[in-house]
C-alpha cells in the first residue's frame, strides 16, 4: 500500500489500490474493482506494483483489494481449514472465513451475482482458461476471485455461490493464487490505453486480427545479424503488402506446428499402457 493510502473502512482485511476515474469503452466511469481472497495476500505485493497491472492502477482503470481470510477466521489462531469428513489426504479450506470475507465485500449466497460481478473459483474442474474468457472478464465491472490452498474446498463454498470455475489447465498447483494473477493480468492488459500500443493486443495470439491463424507469427529486432543468424530479409524490405503476406503465412506455420506437436503427445498418450 502506498504512503497515505487507507485502508477500506468497510472492510479491516481489504487493502484496496488505485485511485482515478476513467471512462473507458466499457461505459463506465468507474475503475475495475477486482477483489482477491486467499491466505496469502503479500503474494500478490510485488505483482501489483509491476508491469501492465501498475500501469492500470496508475491510470486509474482498476482498483485492486486484497482480502486475507485468515482475518475472518475467529479462533487465536487464524485457522482456516481442517480434516475432510469421511477421511482422506489433505487438509480443505473451512466455510466460515470465505462466507464471513464475501459477507463484508456484500455477497450474498445465491444463484445469481449482482449485475457486473462476476465471481471466480480457481479449480481443476473449472473450464480451462482461453482468450475469449479473459475478454468476457475485462468488460466485467467487479471481479471477485477466491484462491484456494490444500486439497480443496470446502463443497459448501463451491455451492452456496453463482462461481465461475477457472483452471489453467491439467496439471496441478499448491494454489489459486497463479491461476489469478494470470487472469489479472490477461484481462488487464485489455483494457483500453493499459498498453501503449493498441494494436499489439489486436495482433496478439488467438486473437483474430486480419489474416491471422491462431498464434502470432515470428519476431525478430536489431541487429540485423547475429552469430551468423539474420532476419528475414522480406521483414526489411519496407514493403508492407509483402510483409503482412509473410506473417499470414508463418502465423499458420507456428498454428499448424503446435497442431502437430498436440497430435503427437496425445498419440503417444494413447500408446502408453
Amino acid at each position: 500500500m502506498a504512503h497515505g493510502e487507507e485502508k477500506s473502512p468497510s472492510c479491516p482485511a481489504c487493502q484496496e489500490e488505485g485511485t482515478g476515474r476513467f471512462l473507458s469503452e466499457r461505459g463506465s466511469e468507474k475503475p475495475v474493482q477486482i477483489d482477491i481472497l486467499t491466505i496469502f495476500p503479500s503474494f500478490f505485493d510485488e505483482f501489483i506494483q509491476h508491469g501492465m497491472v501498475r500501469v492500470a492502477r496508475k491510470q486509474g482503470q482498476v482498483e485492486i483489494g486484497m482480502i486475507d481470510l485468515r482475518a475472518f477466521s475467529e479462533d487465536r489462531h487464524r485457522t482456516v481449514d481442517d480434516r475432510p469428513y469421511g477421511g482422506g489426504p489433505g487438509m480443505l479450506l473451512k466455510p466460515e472465513p470465505v462466507f464471513r470475507a464475501l459477507d463484508v465485500l456484500g455477497l450474498q449466497p445465491g444463484d445469481q451475482a449482482p449485475e457486473g460481478t462476476k465471481l471466480l473459483l480457481m479449480c481443476p474442474r473449472g473450464k480451462q482458461l482461453g482468450q475469449s474468457d479473459l475478454e468476457d472478464f475485462a468488460g466485467a465491472e467487479r471481479l471477485v476471485i477466491l484462491c484456494g490452498r490444500y486439497e480443496g474446498y470446502d463443497e459448501r463454498i463451491v455451492e452456496a455461490y453463482p462461481w465461475q470455475h477457472v483452471s489453467l489447465g491439467d496439471y496441478v498447483l499448491s494454489g489459486g493464487e497463479v491461476p489469478a494473477m494470470a487472469i489479472i493480468e490477461g484481462a488487464i492488459r485489455l483494457l483500453p490505453g493499459v498498453l501503449g500500443d493498441g494494436e499489439s493486443v489486436l495482433r496478439d495470439s488467438f486473437n483474430a486480427w486480419p489474416g491471422a491463424e491462431g498464434l502470432d507469427h515470428a519476431h525478430w529486432t536489431r541487429p540485423p545479424e547475429y552469430r551468423g543468424r539474420g532476419v528475414p530479409e522480406v521483414l526489411r524490405s519496407g514493403d508492407h503488402g509483402a510483409i503482412e503476406e509473410w506473417r499470414r503465412r508463418d502465423s499458420r506455420r507456428q498454428s499448424s506446428n503446435r497442431d502437430r506437436s498436440g497430435d503427437e503427445e496425445q498419440k503417444t498418450t494413447e500408446q502408453e499402457p
